[in-house]
């Protein structure tokens, strides 16, 4: 919601975000327009970026965490058993599931918290995933030298 002063009675006056269009004045019933911008030129319309890319980032991050680690670590084959539940054995694999695990929780948490921005972000992630995780295999195939093979 932003507040605005009224032109005529310069009473305060709270419209919905993003509205813009010919409004009465509920104090001095007189016609306004409200054309969305403050009196400095500012825009009111206010996006949250930094939820946006927390939603899009943080699960993609983990996306790229795998791909990096694993062209990294290939040579040394780094295995481990987590909890007996994973045994594939490798960084990769736990990084996907992190990822998807994270995706999953800021999308229930920008939900709840009504952060229109951070869940959309999340859901932007989840639909770029699978552009991800192809660039990511052609950028493993490429450097390991196809030895996947």
């Amino acid at each position: 919601m932003v507040e605005i002063l009224c032109p005529h009675c310069d009473e305060e006056i709270g419209l919905d975000d993003g509205v813009i269009g010919e409004f009465s004045c509920p104090h001095c019933d007189e016609d306004f327009t409200w054309d969305g911008l403050l009196d400095d030129g500012e825009s009111t319309d206010f996006y949250d970026w930094k939820g946006f890319w927390i939603g899009f980032g943080i699960p993609n991050l983990f996306i790229i965490l795998a791909w990096g680690s694993d062209i990294l670590l290939h040579e040394y084959k780094i295995r481990f058993d987590f909890l007996g539940i994973f045994n594939s054995g490798d960084v990769f694999g736990l990084l996907h599931i992190v990822s998807f695990l994270s995706w999953i929780s800021i999308l229930i948490y920008g939900i709840r918290r009504k952060n229109k921005a951070m869940w959309k972000g999340t859901l932007v992630g989840l639909a770029s995933a699978p552009a991800f995780v192809i660039i990511g295999w052609l950028w493993y195939v490429e450097a390991t030298g196809w030895s996947m093979f």
